[in-house]
């Protein structure tokens, strides 16, 4: 009976891992669309290499400004549909139409050139705009459901979905869509943008659907004052938990990084494939357009790559909030299974590490991998290097935001006088494993706390 317990308390939990993230795939879908093929878009519609880049300053722009402010207006909701449903909702339908303003751009302005890379530019600003609002609130929601000792397992599936959908998106592109489906439009572009949009509006439906959220009752003493979100916005950066510092250190790094790598992999690519066929004959045109393929292709093993990093990679870590797992002595088994199951678990318990050394591993890897471009030449050694940038590529979307939430978490459980006095408070930082950069213990304050360096027993919860 116990164990038939269990296994309902894990289908239980699976379901709701599921339903909670499946709009991050989609969201990714969305947003592989804009990366892998945004950039060869715009120049085909006649706008210069140079002044691309000033489009996808919208990326960094919008995070800055939207992912912030949304996470505190939307704390502040009182909706009586949720504090974050609201702001999803309202982004996927600002992204849905950016999308179909994109596929359709030339029909639209009516072939009219200026006007189509204007119109073009202004919707992937205003995309960009929503799509940071839209993962804002889904990663909200992930730490306002889910309690401290599952954030990592939440953040894990996210990173997973995240996973799905860049597969997903980059085989879309590597494929024929007008051939295939010719109903859903007459350019690449459109079939994508068309896919996408449904992808994402099914999605967010699940999302929102299954997962229940409560409406926030303000007390009636409190005052509904309309710039104290953006009082807060400056305000709350000089009271954060030393842990969130220092995760927000690394990220403006990591990301300088990573925003080019994410808008002109596929760009690399096909100008190192057309480096090497401009001899073969043909149209620039007809080469470019394989060029892009050969970019597409490879951004699909880097998503490939990524997704069976997010399957692995958690396996062989722990966070702060469960702690080091011990392995249970236990009668040794006749059967040969449970022995091999059982030497496997003894690897693995050696083998893991906690959230922050797995992440500087990614970094090392991720920054070697940048390096190596500055002698390839080509198109292959260019894919496998986008493919190995997938395992940090999981990393990145993946432990950051357990960091993050299971202090969040962590904070939140304390009383209201409390939370006002502890987030400052630096914390005393201990390693659970010689092989582990020190890491601040996250106890049932989610707070830097004296506590014994020994590994914990994993929660029961």
């Amino acid at each position: 009976m116990r164990g038939d317990a269990t296994q309902s308390t894990r289908a239980a939990e699976l379901a709701q891992y599921v339903s909670l993230t499946i709009a991050i795939a989609g969201l990714q879908f969305g947003w592989s669309v804009e990366t892998g093929f945004g950039t060869p878009y715009l120049l085909s519609l006649g706008l210069r290499k140079s002044l691309v880049s000033l489009v996808w300053l919208a990326g960094p722009l919008s995070g800055l400004i939207m992912q912030p402010l949304v996470g505190i207006l939307s704390d502040k909701s009182t909706s009586r549909f949720g504090r974050r449903r609201p702001f999803i909702v309202g982004s996927t339908v600002c992204t849905v139409l950016c999308l179909c303003v994109i596929g359709w751009t030339r029909q639209i302005t009516g072939g009219h050139e200026t006007l189509t890379i204007w119109l073009a530019v202004v919707a992937f600003y205003f995309m960009d705009f929503a799509i940071n609002c839209l993962q804002a609130s889904l990663r909200a929601i992930i730490v306002d459901v889910l309690p401290a000792s599952r954030q990592d397992a939440g953040t894990a599936w996210a990173s997973r979905m995240i996973g799905v959908g860049n597969v997903t998106g980059y085989l879309m592109g590597f494929l024929d869509l007008v051939h295939l489906l010719p109903f859903l439009g007459s350019t690449h572009m459109q079939v994508l943008t068309t896919i996408a949009s449904t992808v994402l509006g099914v999605t967010v439906a699940i999302t929102c659907y299954f997962t229940s959220e409560k409406p926030l009752v303000r007390p009636p003493t409190e005052a509904n004052d309309s710039l104290e979100a953006f009082r807060a916005l400056f305000t709350s950066l000089r009271s954060l938990p030393l842990v969130i510092k220092r995760t927000f250190r690394i990220q403006l790094f990591a990301w300088i990084g990573w925003f080019p790598f994410l808008f002109y992999g596929t760009t690399y690519v096909a100008d190192l494939y057309v480096a090497a066929h401009s001899t073969d004959g043909g149209s620039e045109a007809e080469t470019m357009e394989r060029g892009t393929r050969a970019g597409s292709l490879a951004m699909f093993v880097h998503a490939l790559a990524s997704l069976a990093s997010s399957l692995i990679l958690p396996m062989f870590t722990y966070s702060a909030a469960v702690g080091l797992p011990q392995q249970q002595p236990g009668p040794r088994s006749l059967s040969v299974l449970s022995n091999i199951k059982r030497v496997l678990d003894g690897i693995r318990a050696r083998l893991m590490v906690s959230l922050p050394t797995m992440w500087a591993m990614s970094l090392v890897i991720f920054s070697l991998a940048m390096l190596l471009t500055l002698v390839t030449s080509t198109v292959f050694v260019a894919s496998m290097i986008l493919a190995i940038c997938g395992i940090s590529w999981a990393v990145a979307m993946w432990v950051p935001f357990s960091i993050i939430g299971e202090t969040i978490r962590g904070v939140a459980s304390l009383p209201y006088e409390s939370q006002m006095h502890a987030a400052p408070v630096s914390g005393d930082y201990v390693q659970l494993s010689n092989n582990d950069i020190p890491m601040e213990v996250i106890d049932d304050h989610g707070l830097g706390q004296d506590a014994d360096p020994q590994p914990v027993p994993p929660s029961t919860e």
